[in-house]
């Protein structure tokens, strides 16, 4: 699962920053910690750009006839959106875009000013400069969120980057207190039935996900209520032949 992933990658980033916050405590040096913290953070915001550059993209995927889904209701929702299933094949074209930018450009900011900060002669926490535990102990989990949300969103972009989308069904719906919890299947590019868990927004109505997955490994999948950078919009065309066949008769 790509959430088993992300975590192994948030894991090793926590451990990683809380030697270096125990280094810096010992040697009475914040900038040991924020110095290399503020780099990388940067370093991923930038990478998330240049990895998939686009901030926006659309994807068009075929959508079944109503004689492909036996048993299928005749209106599906996806993210929020009405997708009638008619009698002949159509396309659902999904628009990738970027949201919380307002987060992303903030923790870039706060690590800009703390390299500023840093590199200024000011240096916290260094011989000319004393802060209390408490004021230590802030700045260290304020660089830990900035690290951990720059490091979700260059995570995002480079699974998006080589990630096919599909749509999933919904098996069973776990209700949470923030967010609903979901269990669904997709078929892969191979036509094998592959799975996975993933949230859903509480109040919800969807009864089909979008699932994106890599293409050399489809175990490693997520839909699209997981992401935190990234929404995902959703229009019904006619599928290609339709269409030629409407244009044909125009002619």
């Amino acid at each position: 699962m790509w959430h088993g992933s992300l975590s192994r990658h948030a894991g090793f980033v926590l451990v990683l920053y809380t030697l270096l916050a125990s280094i810096a405590v010992i040697a009475v040096d914040l900038r040991l910690l924020l110095i290399p913290a503020a780099c990388i953070a940067l370093g991923l915001v930038t990478a998330g750009l240049v990895v998939f550059r686009p901030l926006s993209v659309h994807v068009r995927i075929p959508w079944p006839a109503q004689t492909d889904l036996e048993g299928e209701a005749g209106v599906i929702v996806v993210n929020g959106n009405s997708c009638p299933i008619l009698g002949y094949e159509q396309e659902l074209l999904v628009e990738v875009g970027v949201r919380r930018l307002t987060e992303l450009l903030s923790c870039s900011l706060l690590a800009v000013a703390a390299l500023y900060v840093m590199l200024s002669g000011r240096s916290l926490g260094s011989s000319g400069s004393r802060i209390g535990a408490f004021d230590t102990e802030f700045i260290c989990i304020a660089g830990c969120m900035v690290l951990l949300t720059c490091l979700r969103w260059f995570t995002e972009r480079q699974f998006l980057r080589s990630a096919r989308i599909t749509f999933g069904s919904i098996l069973c719906v776990d209700p949470g207190f923030f967010q609903s919890g979901v269990t669904y299947q997709f078929f892969d590019q191979n036509q094998e039935r592959r799975g996975g868990k993933g949230p859903l927004p509480r109040h919800s109505n969807d009864n089909v996900v979008l699932v994106f997955y890599r293409p050399d490994d489809p175990d490693t999948n997520t839909i699209h209520g997981a992401f935190a950078f990234h929404q995902f919009g959703v229009e019904l065309l006619p599928g290609r032949r339709k269409a030629a066949a409407e244009a044909g008769v125009q002619g």
